[in-house]
């Protein structure tokens, strides 16, 4: 299948490139460790003052957590509690075991429509025929198989300190699949502001957008009224007060509103309404309500083993990783945006931890896979929150919102919560980064129009492996191609970079630096470069290769100085390599090199004295050539009178 083509192809991607940055990044690392118990030094440093602190700030985000996570559930087509639920207790498990103090994690737009398109997708495959209570319960048996999926393969990535992996996804793909999501967000949006019936299967979003504007004639006049007067007041509580969360004004007017005018419109209007009731029957005219979703019966959840059927881990998988992967890139980008202006030092394995515990505990809940929210996480740590216990005070408060006003959630419309919906795609795509993307490079413009036309043509899982893919593709294309500069030795006897215009000249012994990866990506070109010099200047007798710069040496590029050296032996020409490290001395010796170059031909890099193996090589070029009275001199012969020309070409070499 194509999915799973795509996935172990960025996973053996992903496998060579943990190999390359273990060395560089062993110290960090160690440093990087999982615990069971982060929050061991804010309870210990914990005061009433901190507590207050918290406190205040979590009831001002939890009137914002409360009307995102019931919009995100129906973006995702779920019922409201698993928006709700995971918004209340797979928050407190990621705010508890993750790192950031002011992260809070719960269900987030890119995730919700990733779910959708995942969930939709199997429903139409697997369950075509099933309809009502039946759909809805198979709904909610993939959401669980889905959430643990999610948060197993984010614990065991944390475990395996896999978290800097997320360094070789570029932020031209995240911008590019964000904006993607904020136009499927306000499609799928539209068939419910609109009051027009869906379409069933899982299509493109332009295949929706196609298909709305032919069935336009279908709009429902009470729910397109209802969702006109919802973004109207959405948009003016916006404007009057920014630090009222518009909203949740919004929602408590609308649905204030609506039981008012539905429960006791007869009593003050007497006969003047239409349906039944009172001034307006919402229910009777065909505006769905909140309370026709299932709505929320009991904020205590029924906590049951994820349902698993393998027949579905085909489909489930690709979909998983995907949220995992985008949850993680969404969750640490908040966390290192908010701990620039903090100061505190994140682990990023600690994050996905808390991530992954929180996924597993959705999947006995019946909860949304989370993942961090930039908009609740800004609003907290604006507000003067100290500790992640402000995040756990946040989920608590909604539960207590939801429990004693639930009777109000009941009446709410679900075209009022498609209007925030819509209102809330808007703001999440971000002008000025997705314009600096596309001015960037060509490289980045490229990965960016590819990421948000795939969302727009293909599913969403689909369209966000095809970013992650060009992007590994294109950094590994980059980091295929070491760079090879040429340096000579002027008449007062110093290492100069050669001028291009000269680059053509024959010389006796050219000097070339070697600097970037030399791994199996970067080996053919590495022998091309060296063996198209060696053919095009015949004069040529001597290269030396100047490796101090070179990294990550593997057996490919062994291989291809292999071939060199056996290219130039054979004409009667010589390999010298010079600055070598330790780590490419080893693999040298390992693979046989140093046997066959010669130890006399190679020389490793000297901290104490940083450019000996310069001048050893180029002594011993000249004994190569025909000057053996040069292999006599000691040591500090060499070194005499060249104290001074050391300096200079310390700073010609950059050391």
């Amino acid at each position: 299948m194509p999915n799973c083509g795509i996935i172990i192809f960025f996973g053996l991607k992903l496998v060579h490139s943990r190999f390359i940055i273990f060395m560089t990044y062993t110290a960090q690392h160690h440093a990087d460790d999982v615990s069971f118990f982060p929050c061991k030094d804010e309870l210990s440093h914990y005061s009433f003052a901190t507590l207050k602190k918290d406190a205040k700030a979590a009831i001002s985000v939890a009137l914002l957590t409360l009307p995102q996570a019931m919009a995100y559930a129906l973006l995702a087509g779920l019922p409201l509690s698993s928006g709700l639920f995971a918004a209340i207790y797979s928050s407190m498990i990621a705010a508890t075991f993750g790192s950031s103090k002011h992260v809070v994690v719960g269900p987030s737009n890119a995730i919700a429509i990733l779910v959708q398109s995942g969930t939709a997708d199997i429903l139409y495959s697997y369950y075509r025929g099933v309809e009502g209570i039946e759909r809805e319960v198979a709904s909610l048996q993939i959401l669980t198989q889905l959430a643990f999926l999610t948060g197993l393969i984010q614990v065991v990535a944390a475990w395996c300190k896999l978290g800097r992996l997320t360094q070789f996804v570029s932020h031209s793909v995240v911008v590019g699949y964000v904006s993607g999501t904020a136009i499927a967000m306000m499609v799928n949006q539209l068939f419910t502001f609109f009051g027009v019936a869906s379409l069933k299967a899982d299509q493109s979003i332009f295949a929706k957008l196609i298909y709305l504007l032919t069935h336009f004639t279908e709009l429902h006049g009470p729910t397109f009224g209802v969702g006109v007067v919802s973004l109207v007041s959405l948009l003016f509580f916006k404007k009057v007060n920014r630090y009222v969360p518009a909203s949740l004004a919004m929602i408590i007017l609308i649905a204030c509103g609506v039981h008012f005018l539905t429960d006791y419109g007869t009593f003050w209007f007497g006969t003047m309404g239409f349906g039944s009731g009172g001034l307006f029957d919402l229910n009777m005219d065909g505006v769905l309500l909140v309370k026709d979703s299932g709505g929320i019966q009991t904020i205590i959840p029924t906590v049951s083993f994820p349902y698993f059927d393998f027949g579905l881990m085909n489909h489930l998988l690709p979909v998983s990783f995907a949220i995992a992967l985008l949850s993680v890139m969404e969750t640490s980008s908040v966390g290192k945006t908010i701990a620039a202006n903090t100061g505190q030092r994140l682990s990023v394995n600690q994050e996905i931890f808390g991530l992954g515990l929180g996924n597993i505990c959705s999947s006995f809940i019946a909860g949304m896979p989370v993942s961090g929210s930039l908009s609740r996480s800004s609003l907290i740590f604006s507000l003067g929150a100290k500790t992640r216990f402000a995040a756990i005070l946040n989920a608590t408060f909604v539960g207590g919102f939801l429990y004693y006003f639930n009777f109000f959630i009941m009446h709410i419309p679900l075209a009022a919560l498609s209007a925030l919906l819509l209102v809330t795609a808007l703001t999440i795509i971000n002008p000025r980064q997705f314009f600096l993307c596309l001015k960037a490079t060509n490289y980045d413009a490229f990965v960016l129009i590819a990421t948000l036309s795939s969302c727009l043509f293909f599913s969403l899982d689909i369209a966000f492996y095809i970013g992650v893919a060009l992007s590994i593709t294109l950094y590994l294309q980059k980091s295929a191609t070491p760079q090879l500069v040429e340096y000579e030795i002027d008449p007062t006897g110093e290492l100069v970079n050669l001028d291009h215009a000269r680059l053509h000249e024959h010389r006796t012994i050219r000097i070339i630096k070697v600097e970037g990866e030399l791994f199996f990506g970067a080996a053919d070109i590495f022998q091309t470069t060296l063996k198209a010099i060696a053919q095009d200047d015949t004069s040529t007798k001597v290269i030396i290769l100047q490796l101090k710069n070179a990294r990550d040496i593997d057996a490919t590029a062994c291989l291809a100085m292999q071939q060199l050296y056996d290219y130039l032996n054979a004409s009667g020409r010589f390999l010298i390599a010079s600055g070598m490290t330790q780590q490419i001395w080893d693999v040298l010796s390992d693979s046989g090199l140093v046997q066959l170059i010669g130890k006399r031909n190679l020389f490793i890099f000297d901290e104490k004295h940083p450019h000996l193996h310069i001048l050893k090589a180029m002594k011993r070029a000249h004994v190569l050539l025909g000057d053996p009275a040069l292999d006599k001199k000691t040591p500090d012969e060499e070194m005499q009178g060249v104290t001074e020309k050391l300096t200079k070409i310390e700073i010609k070499l950059n050391v």
